[in-house]
């Protein structure tokens, strides 16, 4: 027999303890992807690359002690809350990366956060002014470390606070240092807003031939990225404008009509993005809570295992020491047993599983014969009462014709033979028994004094019919029902608000 040593027990216990944390992430391989990450962020400003990252984020939550990461870490979530117009917990935001990107001399994390900031103050509480001197902070730390497609954005930026101020002239120098700088690092994003502000700029100039100009250049660009047809109703207003200078009225209003149109789809796109954008927000905290609950249940599950593991081991080394002279054979007829075991457990599972499904096929089957019995009983009912009619015609007929033949009698005569009520009890009841064998009996040792119609009352109260469907059964008002039903509970020694249906589906 193969002896057991405590030397590989205790490899066996740290390999159990061990095995449940080698699927979590190394702390360096998730500083690794925060940085990698954050800089592809700066370069396509992917709304759902940020929506990832900071979800990766959360559900680590990881303390990381890195001046650096931190850094990237709050900026990220500054503009995540600056997307969603919060712009008071963005600029806090904001603060603390700043701070932190000073002491490890981030230049270019710097001028990114100046660059957030002035959008923050532009939009926020419009703040020109301020927003102004964030962006050209923006521009001098972009340009300390070459950083070309930052400074691009900076300008563009520029640009648009310069209109918002009125400044036309000098929103045309700063989108003019754009236009350089674009041809340098050759991109194209944004082209096509900036001509329609050149040119806009040149309209409230008065300067028409050059405002024409660039809204033809604005006009021949086609960048699928352009801002959600906005863009296309600026330049339409821009021509418009231009329109109705020349009193071209009609081809002025034609354009402002497609203005509206733009803006309609403009305004549609923007509410959807922002819904978008919490609702992601909202599935980000529930992926949280989630991912929360199950390392907590992980936890759980491995301080449960270590115990288990522990008091496992103690019980195998005494056990080793006790029966080490045993044979093996003991241990395969236990699992043979186990086995065993797990078959018959399982074929009983089948057995009660089969037992059940028999169970609510005969119910189905009980119910469906009720339902063909009573349907059966309407039918007889039905000719009865056709029948009933008709002999109260002939009768009719005999008392205004005294000359009527014996024939007619003797038909009348027939048909009322016909109409039996104890035949059709009796049939009835015959029927009924097949389905409920021992209902009578029972009910007759419940309550012996039941009269033949309290029997049927009693037949329909266990069908579950309304007391409106048997008074359409056997042709009487509802409230004859009820009186009835509350006859049969008096013989049954019942109280009015006991359950007569409770009692008589046990019989």
């Amino acid at each position: 027999m193969r002896k057991w040593n405590a030397p590989l027990l205790l490899f066996c216990f740290i390999t159990i303890i061990s095995f449940g944390q080698q699927s979590e992430i190394s702390s360096d391989e998730y500083k690794k992807k925060i940085v990698e990450d954050y800089y592809l962020f700066q370069k396509t400003e992917d709304e759902e690359l940020l929506d990832s990252i900071l979800r990766y984020v959360k559900i680590n939550n990881r303390i990381i002690q890195e001046d650096s990461i931190n850094s990237k870490i709050y900026y990220l979530k500054g503009v995540r809350n600056l997307f969603l117009q919060q712009y008071k917990i963005s600029d806090s935001l904001f603060s603390k990366s700043f701070n932190l990107a000073e002491k490890t001399n981030d230049i270019l994390l710097q001028g990114t956060i100046f660059n957030s900031r002035g959008v923050a103050a532009s939009l926020n509480k419009k703040d020109y002014k301020k927003a102004e001197g964030l962006f050209k902070q923006a521009v001098t730390k972009y340009e300390q470390i070459g950083e070309l497609p930052q400074q691009i954005d900076a300008y563009y930026n520029l640009t648009l606070n310069s209109r918002k101020r009125k400044e036309w002239a000098e929103s045309n120098q700063y989108a003019f240092k754009y236009l350089e700088l674009i041809n340098k690092h050759k991109k194209l994003t944004g082209l096509k807003r900036l001509y329609y502000f050149i040119a806009d700029n040149y309209l409230e100039l008065k300067q028409f031939e050059k405002a024409y100009e660039y809204l033809k250049l604005a006009k021949s660009i086609d960048f699928p990225k352009d801002s959600y047809n906005f863009t296309t109703s600026l330049i339409n207003e821009a021509y418009a404008k231009l329109y109705e200078k020349d009193n071209q009225e009609i081809k002025a209003l034609d354009y402002y009509k497609n203005v509206i149109v733009e803006l309609r789809a403009s305004i549609k796109y923007k509410e959807k993005y922002l819904e978008d954008s919490y609702m992601r927000e909202l599935e980000l905290e529930k992926d949280l809570k989630e991912k929360n609950k199950e390392i907590i249940k992980d936890q759980k599950q491995q301080l449960y295992w270590s115990i288990l593991t522990i008091a496992l081991l103690v019980l195998l080394v005494s056990a080793m020491i006790y029966f080490r002279r045993k044979d093996r054979n003991k241990n395969e007829k236990i699992k043979e047993l186990n086995l065993e075991l797990k078959e018959l457990i399982v074929d009983l599972k089948e057995k009660n599983k089969e037992l059940y499904e028999n169970k609510k096929e005969n119910e189905n089957l009980l119910k469906l014969n009720e339902q063909a019995l009573f349907s059966r009983v309407l039918r007889i009912s039905t000719y009865n009462d056709s029948i009933g009619k008709v002999c109260k015609d002939i009768e009719g007929y005999l008392d205004t014709n005294v000359d009527t033949s014996g024939y007619l009698l003797m038909i009348n005569k027939k048909l009322s033979d016909l109409i039996s009520e104890e035949e059709v009890w009796e049939d009835f009841k015959i029927q009924f028994e097949k389905i409920r064998p021992e209902f009578f009996n029972q009910l007759k040792k419940v309550a012996p004094s039941l009269s033949v119609n309290d029997l049927k009352h009693c037949t329909y109260i266990v069908a579950n019919l309304k007391s409106k469907e048997v008074a359409q059964l056997i042709n009487v008002s509802p409230r004859s029902v009820e009186t009835a039903r509350y006859r049969i509970k008096k013989k049954m020694g019942l109280e009015k608000n006991d359950n007569l249906y409770d009692l008589l589906s046990q019989l």
